[in-house]
């Protein structure tokens, strides 16, 4: 009998060397995608379903999960119950390389199949494994997964994500694993594979998921481990004794007996090692509905979809439907990063909600929570949304305290930064008054503040809350182009040096009404500019102003080192004597230090001593101590300190 040469599903084979030719063009040209830092879990199904249970668990979304994430693991279930895992026959990285490792162990002739006993009892590694990474990832808000996905480790470079020992033994076990067993991976470790097949057996799983709800609905707080173990268990016990999916998916391979001439071709071709040919419809847990084997048969219409010979490409097209299906949703719909409510649904009387877009500061988990606790402490906000993807943010406020102007200024924080010194011989500062649309927060603030640095001689600049807010620019000498300044600040982009090489991103500053022009002298500019800086500690308050002297110090060259003045403060805070440390302009418009001490506790030898040290020591927020070379040179300064009294 001729056979006819069909022997490469060659639809699936572009499909997953399209993947693995993306992710290569993610790593080594991220900017041909306009990628600056590639995600490369952030459409992965599984940290979407990961991510969806830490979400409903902890009504927080972590940085290091996406809403598009949450969508891929949503379809990936509706994909299981319709298709089966086309996911894993189609798109995962490491079911491809598993699969050409696979077909090298073919050739050295070493690749084999574990069966009976030993299989079964292999297959309860993926359900294990499964309960650990969901189990972490719910305790932390944090995708567990990235600690030992060999996938990622790769991907990403080891990035800090990964515990390297983990990544190293799991890329070791996909390598030798695919080389020497047939899919060792997908088959016995995978816990994609593991949620997989217990979405396959989707009575088990929606039974338990009902009850689950049903007991916390009725006021049973129930741990979410235990519909985890079930889950895990019960999917491994299903597995073991039936290894078949009775219902789903609803698409199976069919197999026409009377045509069937038992060429063994689709069992031979099948990459998961399921004997088609012994069976009238595929109902194999591990059937991945690759299409394979409907591709070799040589008997038309014998191998089908449901017996519907209309159906051969339904899992080539059911997979790019779903997943453009999924990139539209993901590029369109977000889940809020966190949504907090601190007021029972009874007590929020007056309820009106206030939207914020372009907040560049809100990017994070972390900046969402402390956004988040600063609301808290504002009379009339009952609660806090944020979109971390378009830097957005939605307040439920009452109306009868608070109004949109005045929530609008407690989202903004004024500014200021002078972005070059003064030379000596300037007399006058020259001002222009803007008020910018679009500008929001302290990230508005820097990138202004970069790009006035990059293109004008400005030597510093404020902001103020107005709406739209109002922006001081001050240079050295007259503005003399001035639609060229106005221009500079309605540029469309700013490009500045990382460590990682440039950056560019989009402004949008648009300048409303016109600006207003002024001069101020430079004693004013200085004192407009200047911000002060003031740390009490060591209980100020509970001494009276008798007991407390100050000694002013100059700060010479130190002033440098502004940015590191806690790091002073923490070291002085250690002698209990020493309350206060704050700076100030003295009549020659320099800043200096104002240091308070209580008298009958330290003297000014001790602190001076403490100054000139060729160590600090600092506390950390965990309340440990440490220790760091002095940064700083008082020295020449100390030789003529003043002590005054208060």
């Amino acid at each position: 009998m001729k056979i006819k040469n069909k022997k490469n599903n060659w639809p699936r084979i572009t499909i997953q060397l399209g993947v693995i030719l993306f992710i290569l063009v993610l790593f080594f040209f991220p900017k041909f995608v306009n990628i600056s830092t590639p995600d490369f879990e952030a459409y992965c199904p599984f940290g979407g379903l990961q991510a969806l249970g830490s979400y409903l668990l902890n009504q927080a979304l972590s940085c290091t999960m996406t809403s598009a994430q949450i969508i891929m693991g949503v379809l990936l279930f509706i994909g299981i119950l319709l298709f089966s895992k086309l996911f894993c026959s189609f798109i995962c990285p490491i079911g491809t390389v598993s699969e050409l490792l696979g077909k090298l162990g073919d050739k050295l002739k070493v690749r084999f199949t574990i069966k009976g006993v030993a299989d079964k009892i292999l297959r309860s590694i993926k359900y294990i494994l499964l309960f650990i990474t969901v189990y972490f990832t719910l305790q932390s808000n944090e995708l567990f997964c990235k600690k030992f996905d060999p996938y990622y480790a790769l991907a990403s470079g080891f990035d800090n994500d990964v515990v390297i020992l983990y990544a190293i033994i799991s890329i070791v076990l996909v390598v030798f694993g695919s080389i020497f067993i047939r899919l060792f991976w997908c088959k016995y470790l995978c816990p994609l594979g593991a949620i997989s097949n217990i979405f396959k057996f989707s009575f088990f799983f929606i039974t338990i998921l009902v009850v689950y709800i049903i007991l916390l609905k009725i006021g049973i707080e129930t741990s979410y481990v235990w519909p985890l173990a079930i889950a895990s268990v019960g999917g491994y016990i299903i597995e073991l004794f039936g290894q078949k999916s009775r219902v789903f998916p609803i698409a199976k391979i069919t197999r026409d007996t009377t045509s069937c001439t038992n060429c063994q071709m689709c069992t031979i071709k099948c990459p998961q090692g399921i004997d088609v040919a012994a069976v009238e419809t595929v109902k194999h847990v591990d059937c991945n509905l690759c299409g394979d084997c409907l591709l070799v048969c040589p008997e038309n219409n014998t191998l089908t979809i449901n017996k519907k010979k209309s159906l051969k490409w339904l899992p080539v097209f059911a997979l790019v439907a779903l997943v453009v299906f999924g990139l539209i949703m993901g590029s369109v719909w977000e889940i809020p990063t966190i949504d907090l409510k601190w007021y029972e649904t009874e007590e929020m009387t007056d309820v009106e909600i206030f939207t914020q877009s372009g907040l560049k500061n809100i990017k994070c988990y972390g900046s969402s929570m402390a956004f988040a606790n600063k609301m808290k402490q504002v009379d009339g906000v009952y609660g806090v949304a944020t979109f971390v993807k378009h830097n957005r943010v939605k307040l439920y406020y009452n109306a009868n305290k608070l109004n949109e102007d005045k929530i609008q200024e407690l989202l903004f924080t004024p500014q200021k930064q002078p972005l070059k010194p003064l030379a000596k011989g300037v007399k006058n500062i020259y001002g222009v008054s803007l008020k910018l649309e679009n500008f929001f927060d302290s990230f508005d603030f820097s990138y202004l503040s970069l790009l006035l640095k990059q293109k004008t001689n400005a030597v510093g600049v404020i902001s103020e809350f107005d709406c739209p807010v109002i922006v001081k620019i001050y240079f050295p000498a007259e503005i003399v182009n001035k639609e060229e300044l106005l221009s500079i600040i309605e540029s469309e982009t700013l490009t500045y040096e990382l460590k990682s090489g440039t950056k560019t991103i989009e402004l949008k500053y648009d300048i409303s009404g016109n600006p207003e022009y002024f001069t101020i002298s430079r004693e004013e500019y200085i004192y407009t500019l200047f911000t002060p800086y003031k740390n009490n500690f060591n209980h100020k308050n509970n001494y009276t102003d008798d007991v407390i002297k100050t000694f002013l110090l100059p700060l010479g060259e130190n002033i440098k080192l502004k940015n590191r003045f806690s790091y002073i403060v923490s070291h002085l805070s250690n002698d209990y004597g020493v309350v206060e440390f704050e700076t100030e302009l003295n009549k020659n418009y320099k800043e200096i230090a104002k240091i308070s001490y209580v008298d009958t506790i330290t003297t000014i030898e001790n602190i001076k001593a403490a100054l000139l040290s060729d160590t600090l020591t600092i506390s950390y927020s965990s309340g440990e101590k440490g220790k760091v070379i002095n940064m700083f040179d008082f020295s020449a300064e100390l030789k003529d300190y003043k002590d005054i009294k208060k």
